[in-house]
């Protein structure tokens, strides 16, 4: 049945309709525009969101976990179920850094869920974040996990996964990681440069590969200097990298966000959540992976006050673009949706005829009302009437 949405602004590319309409027909949008602009079947189901906005369905590109269940392995199902309730219809579960046979079968439980997914966030892929990154810059994760890459480690995790990886984070000053890069291209894998200490002339002969990201720009990432610029001035200064940023106000600073974003310009810039499991969760202390996590407001931190992931998904990081960061909403939403969209080459992310029928209805505190994915309602906020 198709399924008309309006009564509230509406996000396209390049132009916000209000009041708006979006016509969604099975799988894919029919029409989009001003409200009373195009025809609309008499047996359409009507769903005025009464002011509220509507955007296309959030793309997260980089999440581990929420609601206490970790991506790396069966609670991926659960974490898959409960994204939509917060606007994301798509994203990249990510792994960590682990023992080669850990991580080999946490692939191959993440492939399982994935072939046969529950109702919910689709899932396009998997992001793998590490082994094949720097102990110097390892972050979050245990360095004693980071190692070299050798093309069969990279060719046995590919086959554990059934073919599902579609993200890589990779150190370019590792072993063996840039002798990779061409074959994670021909394999449609998008390499992406993170928690990685490679000097700048590195990192740009990694560019020249095929190498097209970067993995919470700032975070875990040789900084800049004016003699040598490093992976963030890498970042900075090739238009090829399009730059996750993670917008929770922990992680960098609301004055270096605006600067990136000025620098690579909305359209070069992923937002993402690298949310965790305590995402979700109340205040309190949790465990993952033999360590204890400490979730306090809205950070994710280990006990000796290092970050450890964020605890916030992308519909709340919009509010922090646009209130701490100071851009229009629609700049936000372009972050979070048509950027990640172009990342992985999905027909998602905008709401135009043609692209896939996924719209998010957000109220003004930013929680979504309504979340449509691929033309099924599969969240409903019925405290709000929709």
């Amino acid at each position: 049945m198709a399924i008309l949405i309006t009564g509230g602004p509406l996000y396209t590319p390049g132009e916000v309709y209000n009041p708006g309409a979006v016509l969604l027909d099975g799988r894919f949008i029919r029409a989009a525009g001003a409200a009373g602009s195009f025809a609309v079947p008499a047996a359409a189901e009507t769903i005025d969101v009464a002011g509220q906005r509507i955007i296309p369905g959030l793309i997260d590109v980089h999440l581990h976990g929420f609601g206490g269940h970790d991506v790396s392995g069966p609670g991926l199902a659960e974490v898959i179920r409960a994204l939509p309730g917060h606007g994301v219809t798509a994203f990249l579960p990510t792994t960590v850094a682990a023992p080669p046979d850990r991580l080999f079968e946490a692939l191959q439980a993440m492939a399982g869920v994935l072939e046969e997914p529950p109702v919910g966030a689709q899932a396009p892929g998997i992001h793998m974040e590490g082994p094949w990154v720097s102990p110097l810059k390892s972050g979050g994760m245990r360095a004693e996990f980071c190692y070299p890459l050798t093309q069969t480690d990279l060719e046995r995790f590919q086959a554990a996964a059934h073919g599902a990886v579609r993200m890589v984070t990779l150190a370019p000053e590792q072993g063996g990681v840039l002798a990779a890069i061409p074959w994670l291209v021909e394999q449609g894998i998008v390499a992406s440069v993170g928690h990685s200490d490679a000097d700048y002339d590195t990192v740009q002969r990694a560019v020249a590969l095929g190498l097209s990201h970067a993995t919470h720009t700032f975070n875990a990432m040789r900084p800049l200097h004016q003699r040598e610029p490093g992976v963030l001035g890498a970042v900075l200064a090739h238009d090829a990298i399009v730059a996750q940023l993670i917008a929770d106000g922990y992680h960098v600073h609301p004055a270096a966000m605006r600067m990136l974003i000025r620098a690579k310009g909305v359209e070069r810039v992923c937002l993402v959540s690298d949310a965790m499991v305590v995402a979700g969760l109340p205040p309190g202390e949790y465990e993952w992976d033999g360590r204890r996590i400490i979730r306090a407001g809205e950070s994710s931190r280990f006990p000796d006050g290092a970050l450890a992931g964020s605890a916030m998904l992308l519909n709340q990081m919009l509010r922090v673009i646009v209130e701490q960061v100071g851009l229009p909403f629609a700049q936000a939403v372009q972050m979070a949706t048509e950027v990640p969209a172009q990342v992985l080459s999905l027909h998602k992310g905008r709401l135009v005829p043609g692209y896939d029928a996924d719209v998010v209805v957000l109220k003004d505190d930013y929680e979504p009302s309504l979340t449509v994915i691929g033309g099924q309602v599969v969240y409903q906020d019925v405290g709000k009437g929709l």
